[in-house]
């Protein structure tokens, strides 16, 4: 009789389980300066969206207007890029700045649909915010977000 409420105890146990997967609140993040940077979930399957949460803290000026403010891409393991966030056609010659004061924070947000195709690995979320550079500072970074790695299972 004792076996029977064991057996019946672990399948009404069982009722409702589910398999384990990557929690959908698992997040990394990673701070450069005056960027925090943060991804989730930090574990997703293939065709799964990572959301990337940029806040920036003043002072700073960056631009504004016509340009993609915040540009981002996934690179594989081997460093080869795999995914770039598409950059949209410019339709104006509107170009501006906005400056944050000292402690004032502003918020971006950007996306990482990722392919069903992708193969499981670790794979790193890079990015560029474009901040308006001091006259005579020479070239522009090529990123200035810091790294985030994010793992594609299988």
């Amino acid at each position: 009789m004792q076996r029977i409420w064991l057996v019946l105890a672990l399948v009404l146990a069982g009722c409702g389980a589910q398999a384990a997967g990557p929690s959908p609140s698992a997040t990394v993040s990673g701070s450069n300066g005056p960027f925090h940077a943060q991804a989730s979930p930090a574990r997703l399957h293939p065709g799964g969206t990572v959301h990337l949460v940029l806040t920036v803290t003043g002072p700073i000026q960056y631009e504004i207007g016509c340009v993609q403010t915040l540009h981002i891409w996934a690179e594989d393991s081997q460093h080869r890029q795999v995914w770039q966030q598409p950059v949209p056609a410019v339709q104006c010659l509107a170009l501006g700045y906005k400056a944050l004061n000292a402690g004032e924070t502003a918020t971006f947000t950007a996306d990482w649909p990722t392919s069903s195709q992708l193969a499981p690995g670790s794979y790193s979320l890079h990015g560029l915010f474009l901040t308006v550079l001091p006259m005579g500072a020479g070239a522009r970074v090529r990123e200035n977000i810091p790294p985030l790695t994010v793992q594609v299972l299988a």
